[in-house]
């Protein structure tokens, strides 16, 4: 297993087809590459920490992510890059969102 580069430091990544694809999807948004490349991370993250923390995939293997919930959009919400908005669950201390009610059986979205 290898380390994450220190906080401050440069990640560097090479662009595959694939990952230019999903970066130009994520730009429409008007965000930077950085700021995808964070949030892309965030999400993934959430869902391995919920499946380690919740016991149903053993810590360290990779779960398979097959869903994505997406909240409604609201024609008055504020852009993610003003202040208070953070996550889009709201919260900011970076632990795992727990799945939403009625998503909690073994083949459900994490």
């Amino acid at each position: 297993m290898s380390t994450p580069p220190k906080p401050g430091k440069a990640l560097s990544v090479k662009v595959d087809p694939h990952l230019y694809d999903d970066l130009t999807v994520m730009l429409r948004t008007g965000m930077t590459l950085s700021d995808a490349v964070r949030h892309a991370v965030r999400i993934v993250a959430d869902g391995y920490r919920g499946a380690w923390e919740s016991g149903r995939i053993p810590q360290g293997v990779a779960p398979d992510i097959t869903h994505v919930m997406v909240r409604r959009y609201d024609a008055g919400q504020r852009p993610s890059d003003e202040p208070g908005t953070g996550r889009s669950d709201g919260r900011s201390d970076g632990r795992h969102t727990p799945p939403a009610a009625g998503h909690t059986g073994d083949a459900g979205p994490v």
